[in-house]
């Protein structure tokens, strides 16, 4: 089977196309993994998933069954000023891969954020819970699962929470980089979330890749943190001698606001008995045994 890996050089593109090398990953080897698979890797510079004749031609002409779609607009605060990219990218990108698989009759896997939640509900998320973004990338990540989800059947999407892995830029190099350069830090100590390696989420990717099951599922690395106590974490970790301090979203203002409260429970996965996700400290002790 010839698959598709759009968003390759990114973190979590680069963690899958890993595994695939590898023909197997930390967790053992997956089903999906043993087959005859073909696999093409594709950036923005390489295919403009904007572009349905081009996703269309580009898929006919390598005969894809699979994709696995990582592509994606994830800069939240420079989304706001940067609509029309955005939606473009996360919404009208992700449908015309699920057009262009549906007409293949093939599978199509698409990573979507916990940011499609207000953070109001004060208690872990499921699937079914109604979706209620409070800014322009949540709002073109939503459009972009229930467009997918209408243009292929057979589509799964797969919502994450606060990714990081080894390449790519992303909360934890930040930290390092701050901590390093400044010897101190400010982070907010009212938002909660699960923080997820690349590793596990591209795991239950491939678990999923082969399966019959569609719509949404969560997949986050179990446990709650505050963005604060992720940042002390990954600091003492990294043996960094820096001052984490905690603040409050009020005294750290951004440009749009974030969730409060954007625990994802995996129920789906945890009922199909398809759950492997580490605690997010497992990981991330994990991620740094490994780096």
């Amino acid at each position: 089977m010839n698959i598709l890996i759009t968003g390759a050089k990114g973190q979590l593109g680069t963690e899958l196309s890993g595994f695939f090398k590898r023909g197997t990953t930390p967790f053992g080897t997956p089903s999906f993994l043993k087959g005859a698979h073909r696999v093409v890797e594709t950036d923005a510079d390489e295919l403009d998933i904007t572009d349905r004749k081009a996703v269309f031609s580009f898929c006919e002409r390598e005969k894809i069954g699979v994709v696995f779609n990582c592509a994606a607009y994830t800069n939240v605060n420079k989304a706001e000023s940067d609509e029309a990219l955005a939606f473009a990218v996360n919404a009208a990108g992700a449908e015309n891969l699920a057009l262009a698989m549906h007409a293949a009759g093939g599978r199509y896997i698409l990573v979507s954020t916990d940011y499609v939640f207000d953070g109001e509900k004060g208690s872990p998320y499921v699937e079914e819970d109604a979706c209620r973004p409070l800014g322009v990338y949540g709002r073109s990540k939503r459009l972009g699962e229930e467009l997918s989800l209408k243009a292929c059947p057979n589509t799964a999407v797969m919502r994450t929470a606060w990714l990081y892995g080894r390449s790519g830029n992303n909360f934890l190099k930040t930290v390092q980089r701050v901590c390093t350069e400044k010897g101190a830090m400010r982070v907010v100590n009212d938002q909660f979330g699960s923080p997820t390696f690349t590793e596990d989420l591209a795991y239950h990717m491939l678990l999923l890749a082969d399966r019959p099951e569609c719509g949404v599922f969560h997949a986050t690395c179990e446990g709650v943190c505050t963005w604060y106590e992720f940042a002390a974490e990954i600091a003492c970790l990294s043996g960094i001698a820096a001052q984490i301090s905690p603040c409050t979203t009020e005294e750290y203002p951004t440009p749009v606001k974030r969730p409060a409260y954007s625990v994802l429970e995996n129920a789906r996965l945890k009922a199909l008995g398809l759950n492997f996700f580490r605690s997010w400290r497992q990981a991330l002790s994990a991620y740094f045994a490994e780096n």
